[in-house]
C-alpha cells in the first residue's frame, strides 16, 4: 500500500483522464487497472498481431508502457495544473516479452518539488521482463 498523500483529492480522475487522452499505452489498447497515490498499474494485451509481431512485442512498446506508468504514478502526487515530464530513465530488459498480457507496475520511490524518482516493472504473464528507473521533472502551477 502506498504511504504517500496526494496533493489533489481528485488525483484519480486526473490520472485516468491523462491515461485516456495522452498515453501511448491507451492507444495500443491498454487499460488503467489501478491508480493510488504514487502507484499505477497498466495492463496491455499482447494477442493483437496487427500491433505486435507474432513472436514478441517490440522493445519500444515495453519502454512506452513503463514510461506511461511512471509518468502517471508521478502525476498522482502533484497538484492540479502541475506538469510531469520524463527527464531520464534507465531500462533493463531482463527477458523476452512473450505471452498473453504485459503489465506495468510503477511506484514513486521519492517524490519531490521539482524532481520525482519512480521505479516500474514490466511483467509478462507474471514473469519479470523489464525494469525501469526514471527521473521525472515536475513543473508547479503556482
Amino acid at each position: 500500500m502506498s504511504s504517500f498523500k496526494p496533493r489533489d483529492p481528485d488525483y484519480g480522475q486526473r490520472v485516468t483522464d491523462c491515461f485516456q487522452n495522452g498515453s501511448a499505452s491507451s492507444l495500443w489498447g491498454g487499460e488503467l487497472v489501478s491508480a493510488a497515490p504514487g502507484r499505477v498499474e497498466i495492463s496491455l494485451p499482447l494477442r493483437d498481431s496487427s500491433i505486435f509481431p507474432p513472436e514478441f512485442p517490440l522493445r519500444g512498446y515495453v519502454a512506452g508502457l513503463l514510461d506511461d506508468a511512471c509518468l502517471l504514478a508521478g502525476l498522482s502526487l502533484t497538484s492540479v495544473g502541475d506538469q510531469v515530464r520524463m527527464a531520464e530513465y534507465k531500462l533493463n530488459f531482463l527477458a523476452t516479452a512473450t505471452g498473453e498480457r504485459l503489465i506495468a507496475k510503477a511506484d514513486v520511490v521519492r517524490p519531490g518539488r521539482t524532481i520525482t524518482v519512480c521505479r516500474a516493472d514490466a511483467l509478462v504473464d507474471g514473469q519479470l521482463a523489464a525494469r525501469m528507473l526514471a527521473t521525472l521533472t515536475v513543473s508547479r502551477s503556482g
